[in-house]
C-alpha cells in the first residue's frame, strides 16, 4: 500500500483545457444555430412568426446557460489544480 497519495498533473491541465476547447465549441454550433434558425425566420408571419422567434429565444438561451455551465466547470477543474499543487508545495515541509 502507498503511503502518499499521487496524481497526474499533466491530465488535470489537460481536462480543464479540454473543457475550455468544449465551451468554445458550443459557441460556434450556437452561432451556427442562430444565422441557420435567422435565415429561415422570412418564411414565417403573423403568430407563426412570433412563435418561432420565442423558440428561437429559448434555445439560444439555452446554449447560453449550457456554455457558461460548461467554462465554470473548466475553471473549477483549473482553479482546484491549481489550489491542489500550492497546498502540496506548501505543507511539503511539514513531512520531511
Amino acid at each position: 500500500m502507498s503511503d502518499h497519495i499521487v496524481y497526474n498533473h499533466a491530465a488535470v491541465s489537460g481536462l480543464s483545457g479540454d473543457i475550455a476547447t468544449q465551451a468554445a465549441q458550443l459557441m460556434e454550433i450556437k452561432d451556427d444555430v442562430y444565422h441557420i434558425t435567422q435565415s429561415l425566420a422570412e418564411f414565417f408571419q403573423g403568430q407563426g412568426a412570433t412563435a418561432f422567434f420565442d423558440a428561437q429565444q429559448q434555445m439560444l438561451h439555452g446554449f447560453d446557460d449550457m456554455i457558461q455551465t460548461v467554462s465554470l466547470h473548466g475553471h473549477t477543474v483549473n482553479t482546484v489544480h491549481e489550489n491542489a499543487i500550492n497546498t502540496d508545495q506548501a505543507t511539503q515541509a511539514f513531512f520531511t
